[in-house]
């Protein structure tokens, strides 16, 4: 994969796969990008970069993570046991799940997150429009 950064690799994964840039969110003092589900507009990634304590991190500097959801909120309690993983951000009562882009969680496994939350986050219904019946007009 040559010299790119995991941002980098996530954002070609996910154009690839789902057709889906990801956006910029118009926060002055944030570093935030999102993947939106294009007919929802539900998120289902959200790329953060925040100083390292704000995310309960040890040391100085920024940190990046990604979140996801994942479809077992049960299963998110686990994960974040896990080196690599924290409590969904910004809040803990979201039922999302953070991923360190530092290399503790194999790429592998990001793209896997990926996958299931936007799975997890996709519209349960098709949309799909029923076509109305014409109606014969009778002569009265």
């Amino acid at each position: 994969m040559g010299n790119k950064t995991i941002r980098e690799r996530i954002d070609a994964y996910v154009k690839e796969r789902y057709g889906i840039d990801p956006e910029i969110l118009p926060f002055s003092h944030e570093d935030y990008e999102i993947y939106r589900h294009e007919d929802t507009g539900k998120w289902f990634a959200v790329f953060i970069v925040k100083e390292r304590g704000a995310f309960g991190l040890d040391g100085e500097g920024t940190a990046e993570i990604l979140c996801v959801k994942p479809k077992d909120r049960f299963f998110a309690d686990f994960l974040t046991q896990q080196s690599g993983y924290l409590r969904g951000y910004p809040s803990s009562k979201w039922n999302w799940v953070s991923m360190l882009l530092d290399g503790t969680v194999p790429y592998e496994d990001i793209c896997r997150w990926l996958d299931e939350s936007y799975q997890t986050t996709k519209s349960k219904s098709k949309n799909l429009k029923t076509p109305l019946l014409k109606r014969e007009v009778s002569d009265i």
